[in-house]
């Protein structure tokens, strides 16, 4: 069976490559932290599987709106304004299975074949290949030591290919967290240059 040109071009995933040398080197024995997986050491909270066992008790395995269960809209909307205090409405939230499904549904929805994506550096290893599966082209921005796009450096890399930037606040693998003044700076850019984040 041959594989489209589009599977061709796509890297191994880094992160799965990593988890397995993490546990190859724990079954010799080893004492390792492993980087790989954003998995946590604990195992599901008991609440949880409890709720997942009574939903599937009841028949609750149907499909869901695409957008996503209105009560677990509500409950996402309390947690924000309660733990972050940001206000949302329920018609503003999107549940999906994970930010890189997220972003992969966006990518084929807003790219087109040549269309760049700028992202900086360093950055989470699937960010380059999500754009190369929706035909984009990564661009990768340097920043700076303290691991935060600069504006000259953001307005460098922008052409007439520009579609979008991924930024994260914090930061994602940084941890990095850009304040309101630097995104500000950032704003201005992409608002002048009609590019989506």
């Amino acid at each position: 069976m041959e594989l489209s040109n589009m599977c061709k071009n796509i890297s191994d995933s880094l992160t799965l490559a990593i988890s397995a040398k993490a546990s190859k080197l724990k079954a010799e024995g080893r004492d390792v932290i492993g980087f790989g997986a954003g998995e946590p050491d604990f195992d599901t909270p008991e609440y949880i599987k409890d709720a997942a066992r009574k939903a599937l008790a009841e028949g609750i395995t149907k499909y869901t709106p695409v957008s996503g269960l209105s009560q677990l809209k509500e409950v996402v909307v309390e947690k924000f304004e309660e733990d972050n205090g940001l206000v949302y409405k329920p018609d503003q939230i999107i549940v999906s299975s994970g930010a890189k499904h997220s972003l992969f549904n966006t990518f084929q929805v807003l790219l087109n074949p040549g269309d760049e994506v700028l992202i900086p550096v360093p950055y989470w290893v699937s960010y380059p290949e999500i754009v190369k599966m929706a035909g984009g082209k990564p661009v990768f921005v340097e920043t700076g030591e303290d691991m935060k796009i600069k504006p000259d450096m953001l307005e460098k890399h922008i052409t007439g290919q520009t579609k979008v930037l991924i930024l994260n606040s914090p930061g994602n693998p940084t941890g990095a967290v850009y304040n309101r003044e630097e995104l500000i700076q950032i704003a201005d850019i992409v608002l002048k240059n009609n590019i989506i984040v």
